[in-house]
């Protein structure tokens, strides 16, 4: 198993169209290098199960606005459960930190399906989770998937994405299935442009993005899947 703990960091958050997005992207492409889960076609798809509590909380966190919250989620790339991570974000204000562990497909239907044990090689993480699943009755909520286009820029620990496909299933049965039910959860032709960096963004960040003509957001994916998912569930009724 890898671990992974990384210090807060700011985040910016923009909506973009279609039009803005491929040209920062291309903008981009000429300068910055691409992380590694890119693909040969230029971007990657990504694939989150989110965790919640018998409450809700982290749902009413966001929808509420409260400045210091956490998420947990189970993640992985490009349909490739070779390798699957469990993650804690964390955001007080617009200072984030992501925590990751590397865990088997096997460990990621025994988290989905609650079968919870303290693991004895001590993954500070994994622990973590299932002790506050056992309290607080955390369970699976919803599937996000999207595909991204990311940048790494290594003076100030700078990372672009580029989000577009957004969207979510509510069966949460479908985690490891390719063809899964897609709705959408942002407007047609947008998507989302966060930028990640340390301390100050670097003036030649700045100014190949042109943030100050873009749309700044609080968009959370989270609350909007959950938003759509009960938008679903009333219309039901």
């Amino acid at each position: 198993m890898k671990w992974n703990e990384k210090e807060y960091r700011k985040e910016l958050k923009y909506y973009i169209n279609k039009l803005q997005l491929e040209e920062i992207n291309k903008r981009l492409s000429f300068l910055l290098s691409k992380d590694e889960h890119t693909t040969q076609e230029g971007n990657y798809f990504i694939r989150s199960l989110y965790f919640d509590d018998y409450k809700n909380t982290s749902y009413y966190q966001v929808l509420n606005g409260i400045s210091k919250r956490e998420k947990y989620r189970i993640r992985y790339y490009n349909y490739d459960t070779s390798y699957i991570s469990l993650e804690k974000k964390e955001k007080t204000n617009a200072m984030v930190n992501k925590s990751t562990l590397e865990i088997t497909k096997n460990q990621a239907k025994d988290l989905i399906e609650g079968k919870l044990c303290i693991n004895k090689q001590n993954d500070k993480l994994l622990n973590e989770f299932i002790l506050k699943t056992k309290f607080y009755g955390y369970k699976p909520v919803i599937i996000i998937d999207y595909n991204r286009i990311s940048y790494i820029y290594k003076a100030g620990n700078v990372r672009i994405t580029l989000d577009y496909n957004l969207s979510m299933d509510y069966n949460i049965n479908n985690f490891f299935e390719k063809n899964n039910p897609k709705i959408p959860i942002i407007e047609k032709n947008m998507g989302i442009l966060e930028v990640k960096y340390d301390e100050i963004l670097p003036n030649y960040i700045d100014w190949l993005l042109n943030i100050n003509n873009l749309e700044r957001t609080s968009y959370s994916k989270y609350l909007n899947a959950q938003k759509m998912k009960k938008r679903i569930g009333d219309q039901r009724l």
